[in-house]
């Protein structure tokens, strides 16, 4: 099946209401076609919709139709650039740019955010080394959050905490019970 009918085909499942089927279908034709800016605008079509503005943001990042909207949302929802750059799905952003030089400025600047060196695009040295900013001219810088607790299962250390002597004392008196109970209905059977 062609790029433009698989296009097609999804276009017409977003104006039956099918935006799950049309976004797997887009997410196919992404995957073999992961620098095609044409699917990832399509892509970014199929979520916004549903009011998935991070997913959006994500996919129309490299797009000149990205909104500040859009860019907030995929910030805030994957705030570290090194994670922001793997989620794009980019392959080998250090040596291959996108098509359009507004595209390779914002890759780049993620890139160079990310890794904290340039891209190496030798036929796009200037796109590579132009220090453009990412976000959109009309957009606001976006509020920090308050920083949420993180809530870690085991601790820092990824080992389970210790219990206080109190529970443990509490968990072997139950453990004994338990074992007294059963030797005794063991040894109602056998006498």
């Amino acid at each position: 099946m062609s790029v433009e009918s698989t296009l097609a085909r999804a276009a017409a499942e977003l104006r039956a209401g099918h935006h799950p089927q049309a976004r797997r279908r887009l997410h196919g034709l992404l995957s073999g076609r992961p620098t095609d800016l044409t699917v990832r605008r399509h892509l970014a079509d199929a979520y916004r919709p549903t009011g998935q503005r991070d997913e959006s943001g994500r996919w129309n990042y490299l797009d000149e139709a990205l909104s500040p909207a859009e860019l907030a949302a995929f910030e805030r929802r994957f705030p570290d650039p090194a994670r922001r750059l793997r989620v794009l799905r980019w392959p080998d952003p250090a040596r291959t740019p996108p098509s359009t030089p507004l595209a390779r400025r914002r890759l780049a600047a993620l890139y160079r955010e990310a890794t904290g060196t340039a891209p190496d695009w030798p036929d796009h040295r200037k796109d590579a080394a132009t220090p453009a900013p990412v976000r959109p001219r009309s957009a606001r810088p976006a509020r920090p959050r308050a920083a949420r607790p993180v809530r870690l299962l085991y601790g820092p250390t990824g080992r389970r905490p210790e219990l206080p002597p109190h529970r443990a004392a509490l968990r072997l008196t139950l453990a004994l019970l338990g074992a007294l109970l059963l030797l005794t209905a063991a040894a109602r059977v056998l006498l």
